[in-house]
């Protein structure tokens, strides 16, 4: 199975020239502080690489695509085919243009 994805990581060393501020109840926070001090982190560290593990995770859910290789093959015949376009996008390529908000 090929996993083609594009993705972008924060590097360890970056630059922290942005705050984030949330409201939670006393008992989310205490969890959090637990889970935080068993990994070995402080609170702030623990909340960013949870949520930066999660954000990157559903990126690459949302930007890859898993073929097999049985999917490959189809997907290199189609696009290496030469298909002559259907009446409904004969159709759709007729229609005028959206106008682009400058």
């Amino acid at each position: 199975m090929v996993i083609l994805h594009t993705e972008n990581f924060m590097g360890k060393f970056a630059i922290k020239d942005a705050r984030v501020e949330i409201k939670t109840t006393s008992e989310a926070k205490d969890l959090l502080t637990k889970a935080a001090v068993i990994d070995g982190l402080d609170l702030s560290s623990f909340m960013i690489s949870s949520s930066m593990e999660r954000a990157r995770m559903i990126l690459r859910d949302h930007t890859s695509i898993a073929l097999s290789i049985e999917g490959q093959e189809k997907l290199a015949n189609i696009l290496q085919s030469e298909h002559k376009p259907s009446e409904a996008m004969k159709k759709l390529r007729s229609l005028p243009r959206l106008k682009v908000r400058e």
